[in-house]
């Protein structure tokens, strides 16, 4: 993606975006409401067009035809199946629209990528919002797509299918594919991707590993701490009868008394830390 811009007049929604993306590679989009993100998504799946800039895919330039074979989108919300059809025929329905081969092994092959085998044959009417957004995430496995584009991604699953769509995710990657998602769900982004791009207003205000990021911003991770008896680090937020409640960074727990510690509680994720720090700056800039 070069030079990309986007307006929705009076508001210039995306102010010159170059961003690359690599086959085997995880990314997440990130940003405050309003920054551009799924903006960004839909001119990647060709819903949108850019006023200027150019999106090339594969070598080539993005055209219907590349989106129809090499694209699949998920869309933030409910997907618009009919809720008659069970997850298998929605699977099966869509398959013959878009002409894919050995249909019946594939929609099987998607239904266990995305954990609905045991939901595979009742109606959607029944079916919970998250597992109607799995057969949405199911419908872009059949596809097959080189770029698999997730809006955010994890919003109404619960624990073990959010743990679920990791290792798909992980899986579909290293078969040398590329996905590309948003989600505000940071614990999530954390642990699933592999490189982190964030916009602010319109424009890249970071791009790299979460390592190199955090060197960067100098990212601290903050945790929470109950500790028994007066402690020599951290930030003292509570004391409640002999105990400690502390803010720590994360390596100042192993200055404390091993012993001593009753509670341990993650304050605050780096990406949570970079959100608020690239705000902080460029509303400083301002």
């Amino acid at each position: 993606m070069r030079n990309l811009h986007k307006s929705f007049p009076p508001r210039k929604v995306l102010r010159g975006v170059s961003v690359r993306l690599y086959e085997g590679e995880i990314v997440g989009l990130l940003g405050l409401n309003g920054a551009g993100k799924t903006t960004f998504i839909k001119l990647l799946a060709g819903l949108l067009v850019p006023e200027e800039g150019q999106i090339n895919l594969l070598g080539r330039p993005l055209n219907p035809a590349t989106v129809r074979t090499a694209v699949a989108l998920m869309k933030e919300g409910q997907p618009s199946f009919s809720e008659f059809l069970t997850p298998r025929q929605c699977l099966l329905y869509y398959g013959h629209l878009l002409g894919i081969g050995n249909l019946e092994t594939r929609v099987d092959q998607a239904l266990e990528m995305a954990d609905l085998r045991q939901f595979a044959e009742r109606p959607l009417l029944e079916l919970s919002f998250g597992t109607k957004r799995k057969t949405g995430l199911a419908l872009a496995y059949l596809k097959g797509a080189r770029l698999l584009l997730l809006d955010e991604a994890s919003a109404g699953l619960d624990v073990k299918s959010v743990a679920n769509l990791r290792s798909a995710l992980r899986r579909y990657a290293q078969a040398g594919n590329t996905v590309l998602l948003t989600g505000h769900e940071m614990g999530f982004m954390e642990a699933v991707c592999d490189r982190v791009i964030l916009l602010h207003e319109g424009r890249v205000k970071a791009d790299g590993r979460l390592h190199e990021l955090g060197k960067k911003y100098a990212l601290q991770q903050f945790i929470e701490v109950w500790y028994e008896g007066e402690p020599l680090v951290g930030e003292v937020l509570e004391q409640e009868n002999g105990l400690f409640r502390l803010k720590l960074d994360l390596h100042e727990l192993g200055l404390l008394d091993g012993r001593r510690v009753r509670q341990v509680k993650l304050q605050q994720s780096v990406l949570e830390h970079l959100l608020q720090e690239v705000d902080r700056v460029e509303g400083r800039m301002a």
